[in-house]
């Protein structure tokens, strides 16, 4: 069996009183949803806890086997983490929906990007500005990526990063319209700074000068 591979039966008992009958003997109740229908699944909280924390996000397809005790049989489907229910205070899960998808069937996931580089731009004094940390593809089941690269050694201050501009793996396609920028490099060059900072200078000096022909003008009065 795979490291990473979920494992869950299917439960037969279902409502408010078997739900935490489960808890209580360390498991967790979950759904699956799709082309088989919706299926109630249990399943073990700590190991399943330990496997969803090492994956990089809910666009990431996992595997499954599930196990139907009733017929003895069990099967395995490649799933999505649909939705995620957590202890208000306890590091554990208290359920989980997962999400099988068609393999012939192309889908719409958010795919995390990744930075790489230390781009210009910051040397010379701006802040990297993640404009927004995912990006919309589609593609199928199996050719899911787990995340896009993207390098910003190359960003002066002003220059962005546009949604088209991220090279995307074979068979997957970008789904979305507008090309917005995903990455910008914000601020000032240290030379303006420092123009700026002269310039304030200068003025605080002039303000003084003026100060003290005030104050001369006043003695003179009397």
């Amino acid at each position: 069996m795979l490291q990473n591979q979920l494992v869950a039966s299917i439960r037969r008992n279902k409502g408010k009183s078997a739900n935490h009958k489960l808890r209580q003997a360390g498991k967790i109740p979950a759904t699956l949803y799709g082309p088989r229908g919706n299926i109630l699944l249990e399943m073990a909280e700590e190991s399943t806890r330990h496997i969803l924390e090492k994956m990089s996000g809910m666009h990431e397809l996992v595997p499954i086997t599930v196990t139907d005790p009733v017929n003895d049989e069990d099967w395995t489907a490649q799933v999505l983490l649909r939705e995620i229910q957590k202890h208000p205070y306890k590091h554990q899960l208290i359920h989980l929906d997962f999400w099988e998808l068609p393999e012939t069937k192309s889908q719409v996931v958010r795919v995390p990007i990744h930075v790489t580089g230390e781009p210009a731009g910051v040397k010379s004094g701006g802040v990297l500005q993640m404009v927004v940390r995912d990006i919309p593809v589609s593609c199928l089941p199996a050719n899911i990526p787990s995340k896009l690269v993207v390098d910003v050694s190359r960003l002066e201050i002003g220059d962005s990063i546009k949604i088209q501009d991220v090279e995307l793996p074979e068979k997957v396609e970008l789904s979305a319209e507008e090309n917005y920028a995903i990455i910008s490099i914000v601020g000032r060059a240290k030379e303006e700074e420092e123009e700026v900072e002269e310039l304030e200078e200068e003025g605080e000096e002039g303000v003084d000068e003026s100060s003290e022909e005030d104050s001369e003008d006043e003695e003179t009065k009397e």
